[in-house]
């Protein structure tokens, strides 16, 4: 086996005529050096117990290792042991001193069979049609891979005993199935629909209806995933559909892989957090002024089994919203932001990016820079090493995004000031980036401090890693 730093998952092992169109595309174009930087740097880490993923990666299970690769990225660079030693299931993850088995699996294109004969293009749909699709087409396109991954019964092998057991599973069935929210797949295994209206006083009201089954043309299969033979086994059903190369591109910019040369923008919809809101929020951002760090959880979707034989806790999916049953209805835990489904849209302008911020003003962002308090502070950073003893704290700051955490020490045996500036690695903890110090006054070094924030700010860089060991 190769080491893993002469690893390339961008050097085809196939013959040119056999690469996957999207592997071909993200191979060559320019716009594509974001997400190519970033898998790069996320497959170097990456074990391959198969010994088959580069070529069905290049070829025809694009969609499918393309999953796997961002279930990998999320779990290792948020905080999990991950084992990759067995052929099954796809990944042991460790967090919290729990360790649970995860399966990934995919919808992908029907060949044959009622799927082929009588399934619509999502593009061709009107909205009456859209959610009619939404109820029992796109429902029993789930339920084929979670059904056939149930039968394979893996919490049944030696390594996956008395422990949690997830399925994980995107669509990619349709060429706008990644446009699809988590609604259908959640009414499929929970068998319960909810409607919204409002009241005479614009009071939200929600309706829950329990689903018996779901049809297309002469097929039917029966709703309520987890009530199913075997079922008990599924811990829960993660979704997403944000595995995709949009979310490694955002992620390498946010690294700071050529985000001289490229102009990002994202545009969608986001969970309203008002409790009398029936529809989303839009939004839209450029990536070189990004409202957030955005992480590799954002867009995950945690269903819980209620009858499961293992449960999980509810935080162990971490920037995940949270589905769960109580009494009768489905309840759903969001994070602070959470996105239903956006576009990315990258224009590679190669050094001409550079060329205008040379001639014309540089652009400062909305910033704000404020101070904290420290116990805000601790539980961003924990017990952070600043790389050098400083002193005593004596302040605590961050910008209005959270990318960017800063902290004013004394040092009483000289009776000057310092500051420090920490911004998260590609584990997402807080490191040190920026050390100064030697300043007469503390005043001093608050503003030199916000200002030096400020000025990170006006890179598009929010994750700075640090070097890997040789």
């Amino acid at each position: 086996m190769p080491h893993k730093s002469s690893k390339r998952l961008f050097e085809p092992v196939v013959a040119t005529e056999r690469l996957h169109p999207s592997f071909a595309w993200m191979m060559n174009a320019e716009a594509a050096c974001c997400v190519r930087g970033m898998l790069e740097d996320v497959y170097r880490d990456f074990d391959d117990p198969d010994g088959n993923f580069l070529e069905q990666f290049q070829t025809t299970g694009f969609d499918a290792r393309f999953f796997e690769i961002y279930l990998f990225a999320y779990f290792s660079r948020s905080g999990y042991g991950v084992d990759r030693r067995h052929s099954n299931p796809d990944f042991l993850v460790t967090r919290g001193g729990l360790t649970a088995a995860v399966e990934a699996t995919t919808v992908n294109p029907s060949t044959s069979g009622v799927l082929k004969n009588h399934g619509k293009s999502i593009a061709s749909l009107s909205p009456g049609e859209v959610r009619e699709y939404t109820r029992n087409e796109l429902a029993i396109r789930f339920g084929g891979p979670l059904f056939s991954k149930l039968g394979k019964r893996y919490w049944e092998l030696p390594h996956c005993r008395d422990m949690p057991f997830v399925l994980a599973i995107e669509a990619f069935h349709d060429e706008n199935s990644l446009g699809a929210s988590d609604s259908a797949l959640m009414s499929y295994v929970f068998g319960l629909t909810t409607t919204g209206s409002w009241t005479d006083d614009a009071a939200l009201d929600v309706r829950t209806e329990r689903i018996e089954n779901h049809t297309l043309g002469p097929k039917m299969i029966p709703s309520n995933f987890f009530g199913q033979p075997d079922a008990e086994h599924i811990s829960a059903v993660v979704f997403t559909n944000a595995g995709t190369h949009a979310k490694f591109s955002r992620m390498g910019y946010h690294h700071g892989i050529e985000c001289v040369e490229i102009d990002m923008m994202r545009f969608g919809f986001c969970y309203s957090p008002h409790p009398d809101a029936m529809d989303p929020t839009f939004f839209s951002y450029n990536l070189d002024e990004p409202p957030f760090v955005e992480t590799w959880g954002q867009g995950l979707v945690v269903m819980h089994n209620p009858r499961c034989r293992h449960s999980l806790p509810r935080e162990y999916f971490v920037d995940a919203a949270q589905a769960y049953l109580e009494e009768g209805k489905i309840v759903v835990e969001h994070p602070s932001w959470h996105p239903y489904s956006s576009n990315t849209r990258t224009l590679h302008f190669g050094g001409a990016k550079k060329e205008l911020a040379e001639h014309f003003p540089k652009r400062k962002p909305l910033v704000g820079v404020s101070p904290i308090p420290r116990d805000e502070f601790r539980r961003m950073c924990g017990n952070v090493e600043y790389g050098v003893p400083l002193g005593e704290e004596h302040g605590w700051f961050s910008d209005v995004s959270q990318s960017f955490l800063g902290v004013i020490l004394h040092d009483a045996g000289d009776d000057d000031w310092a500051y420090v500036v920490l911004a998260r690695d590609q584990y997402f903890q807080f490191r040190a980036i920026e050390v100064e110090s030697g300043m007469q006054f503390r005043d001093m070094a608050r503003e030199a401090l916000q200002l030096k924030i400020a000025d990170f700010l006006s890179s598009p860089q929010r994750i700075f890693p640090k070097e890997k060991p040789a």
